[in-house]
């Protein structure tokens, strides 16, 4: 993993945070997603294409989404961001890496205590045209990640971060290495008219084995009722799979909820018919 210094200020890109004299600075998540981008291609032109693909990736912006970035980075960063982030005019943007100083860390699992499991939550792919229903799947995924956060016995990686790895869900290695994470949880909705069909898999990142797998089919009329359920179900499941068995109850009432509402008998749960 990589630790960034520039213009006074530090970012550790696994936990996706800025500081400044060890206080964290705020950033939006496009903003701090296009620093980071910058920051691992210093030293080079980076075009307003590139960029667009990587912290926009499947979605149509405009060069005024792109700018208005750049601009909340350098307002945020002060004066140091004068010399740090230049542009190249009809081309992109470039960061001289004489001012950036990088450090390689070891990934979080080298440090955490043997067992403990860790996992991220990649975006689910949305396999309808032009991107549309995105937010619905990647509401799901956020809920999913904030619920399994909760959980002291599990590491999970932020939402800054995992987000940051969108549809590369066929390199699995190279993302959990990335993370620190062992495990990574992936998927993909499609939609027709009102009906949404989810699937997730769960992946042994290391193996490249198929640890769980589920489909859900939703009629999503009260689209937060479905999001609700669904990431209930994931979450359980996920316990069951990535936790200790010495749960016990906790492991059976968790399997209850998931058959009640994973709809593993296959009838789904359907709203507003």
């Amino acid at each position: 993993m990589s630790m960034f210094e520039f213009a006074g200020h530090q970012l550790d890109v696994q936990q996706g945070r800025l500081r400044k004299g060890g206080q964290d600075v705020r950033l939006r998540p496009k903003s701090l997603a296009l620093l980071t981008y910058l920051l691992e291609n210093s030293g080079r032109v980076v075009t307003k294409d590139e960029l667009v693909s990587a912290v926009w990736p499947n979605v149509a912006v405009t060069d005024g989404s792109l700018s208005q970035c750049v601009t909340d980075i350098r307002r945020t960063l002060g004066e140091g961001a004068a010399k740090l982030i230049g542009t190249v005019p009809c081309r992109g943007y470039a960061l001289d890496e004489k001012l950036v100083l990088r450090r390689d860390v070891p990934p979080p699992a080298a440090t955490r205590s043997p067992g403990r499991p860790s996992i991220a939550v990649l975006p689910f792919t949305v396999a309808v045209p032009g991107g549309r229903h995105k937010w619905i799947a990647d509401g799901i995924v956020e809920d999913i990640i904030t619920a399994l956060a909760k959980i002291p016995s599990l590491f999970v990686a932020s939402k800054n971060l995992s987000f940051g790895y969108r549809d590369k869900a066929d390199r699995l290695p190279d993302v959990a290495l990335a993370l620190g994470v062992h495990y990574i949880l992936s998927g993909s909705a499609r939609v027709s008219g009102h009906e949404l069909r989810l699937t997730t898999e769960l992946v042994d990142a290391q193996t490249g084995g198929i640890i769980w797998a589920e489909r859900f089919d939703r009629h999503f009329g009260q689209i937060f009722a479905v999001q609700d359920e669904i990431t209930t179900a994931v979450v359980a499941r996920l316990k069951i799979e990535l936790l200790p068995p010495s749960r016990g109850a906790a492991v059976i009432e968790n399997q209850r909820e998931f058959d009640v509402l994973g709809n593993r008998s296959g009838q789904a749960a359907l709203w507003d018919r």
